[in-house]
């Protein structure tokens, strides 16, 4: 039977599996702060080709941090973008760290890793998403970038992009994929790679044999908050007249406002180049003798007029903005005009995207553990469903088989009637005969119990006594034996009631005063801590004390017999 004969509806959804699998294209949506882009990825002859490409800007107060995951959905359902997709969580949610590590083999690696991000991430491990790249490995040490998403965080951003109808296939990190784009794109080496965000700019230096990585918090909203507290107005005011000066729509009769955002860009520059300058000296204090030669410029933030003029000259080094599409071919069917107006946004979806086609690519997931077993399960689903169908096929042959063997089976009926009353009545005589051994099985445990209960009592008496005498100086008046029932499991269970004297050699008559009661209670308990020693003993109970005498200390207590070893 083949799958012609097969329902057709069922047919497709196999086939459909099947393209599925055989494809390579990979969706990718950018988090950004300020906009979401989403690019399609396909691979022709090793090479990357951006097959669609759509961005959408995010318009709500920036100072307001809660009002982006909102906004981040109702951007994606303008774009229409739903499916399984690769998402790229912003460098504000986002905590990085460069450690390195003793070099280790095997399965001990995740385990150091796993030490060494316990004490370098501010958070327990069970509260944060993480992951870690390895940089470098000399042999001796490895050189490994952590990063980490509060889980919290983590399962927001996945609820927001679900509640678009996109299903998260793993959460990357921004702030490591400039450095694929470098590689993908054949940049030269030792280079500071600046992409200018909204909230956060990230530096990466990057060389051919790894990476150093650092988020500086000063980004295109500073220069906005900057600009308001100068004027004294609304952030949202602050950033429209921000952008419009920038466009030169008021530029020339800008005035006094003209001056507070140009004195305010000048400082955000200066802050900027002073961080990369700190990051620099950071980077040669790891032990790297060649500083940085060359800075590739990226992000909406850089587009600031002046801006790579200004670090050309403050960092003594070539400034350029990186062309993330250089290597890149494009689709006929995407917008170019948009794509070129958006040049500097698109550098951390082409690193992600770079992962196709370098299997050595850096990256990480920080897809939350469930959310990971889920999208697990959900790749399975076509073979499961190919399985399902073969296996379908498969019962047909035996289920023709067993028709045939039905029909012979139905002449064994009336000879296995005839032998069933001899068969039920020998039934019965071995439950009987089961019954009797039950019966005559327990009565043996109890004459067994019966003998280990009679020893028990001696061997309990010679262990109390044996342990008074290591005691010294204390004599029991009185010993009883309490039985009860234990009200939870109806278990018998046996308590001794003790209580005698002890002779407190400390005392000194003629000093009363300087006589020390923590040295009776010392006794008590070193006595009481032997008898629960004991394998007959398992705890003690209702310990009192009578210190109206200070030369003798009377005591009474309570020994719960251990239920292992009955009396």
């Amino acid at each position: 039977m083949g799958l012609q004969n097969c329902d057709p509806a069922f047919v497709c959804l196999i086939k459909q599996a099947l393209r599925q699998m055989a494809s390579k294209r990979k969706l990718i949506i950018n988090c950004a702060a300020t906009h979401v882009s989403a690019a399609e990825f396909a691979v022709s002859n090793g090479k990357l080709v951006l097959e669609s490409f759509k961005v959408h800007d995010l318009h709500y107060d920036y100072s307001v941090a809660e009002a982006w995951l909102p906004e981040v959905t109702v951007a994606l359902r303008v774009l229409g973008i739903k499916g399984k997709a690769t998402v790229i969580a912003p460098a504000m949610m986002l905590l990085t760290k460069t450690i390195k590590v003793p070099h280790v083999d095997g399965s001990r690696q995740d385990e150091v890793i796993r030490f060494e991000a316990e004490k370098n991430i501010p958070y327990d491990l069970n509260d944060v998403s993480w992951d870690y790249q390895k940089i470098s490995d000399d042999g001796v040490e490895m050189e490994i970038l952590l990063t980490s998403i509060k889980s919290t965080s983590a399962d927001d951003l996945c609820a927001a992009v679900q509640a678009a109808g996109v299903v998260p296939d793993s959460i990357d990190a921004s702030s490591v994929l400039d450095y694929n784009t470098w590689r993908y794109c054949g940049l030269e080496n030792d280079v500071i790679l600046l992409d200018v965000g909204a909230r956060f700019s990230n530096m990466i230096v990057a060389r051919d044999n790894g990476l150093f990585v650092r988020s500086i918090p000063v980004g295109g909203n500073s220069l906005t908050q900057s600009i308001a507290d100068s004027m004294g107005n609304s952030f949202g005011v602050a950033e429209d007249l921000k952008i419009k000066y920038f466009n030169s729509q008021i530029k020339e009769n800008a005035g006094v406002a003209g001056e507070y955002i140009d004195n305010n860009v000048q400082s955000m520059m200066r802050r900027i180049s002073l961080e990369l300058k700190r990051s620099i000296v950071n980077y040669r204090r790891t032990g790297r003798v060649e500083s940085p030669k060359k800075i590739y410029l990226s992000g909406r933030g850089a587009l600031v007029p002046g801006f790579a003029e200004f670090l050309a000259e403050d960092q003594k080094m070539s400034v350029e903005y990186l062309d993330a599409l250089s290597n890149v071919a494009v689709a006929p069917g995407v917008d170019q005009s948009l794509l070129s107006a958006c040049a500097p946004q698109v550098s951390a979806l082409v690193g992600e995207a770079v992962r196709m086609v370098l299997p050595d690519a850096h990256g990480v997931n920080l897809l939350p553990r469930h959310i990971v077993e889920e999208t697990a399960f959900a790749r399975k689903r076509p073979l499961m469903v190919i399985s399902a169908a073969l296996l379908a096929l498969a019962t047909v042959p035996p289920f023709m088989m067993l028709s045939s063997q039905i029909s012979e089976m139905d002449g064994y009926e009336g000879k296995l009637e005839k032998i069933t009353p001899e068969l039920v009545a020998r039934a019965d005589a071995l439950k009987a005969n089961q019954d009797k051994v039950a019966s005559i099985k327990t009565k043996i445990e109890g004459l067994e119990g019966l003998a280990n209960s009679k020893s028990n009592w001696i061997n309990l008496f010679i262990d109390i006594e044996r342990r008074l005498m290591e005691q010294k100086d204390v004599w029991l008046d009185t010993l009883k034996v309490v039985r009860n029932k234990d009200q939870k499991t109806g278990a018998q269970e046996y308590r001794l009631e003790l209580s005698g004297r002890f002779l407190i050699r400390e005392f000194n008559p003629k000093d009363p005063d300087a006589y020390d009661h923590k040295i009776a209670v010392k006794k008590i308990n070193d006595m009481i801590a032997t008898f629960t020693d004991s394998q007959f003993l398992k705890s003690y109970d209702k310990v009192t004390t009578d210190p109206s005498n200070p030369r003798i200390l009377k005591f009474s207590f309570v020994l719960v017999v251990n239920p292992d070893k009955p009396i």
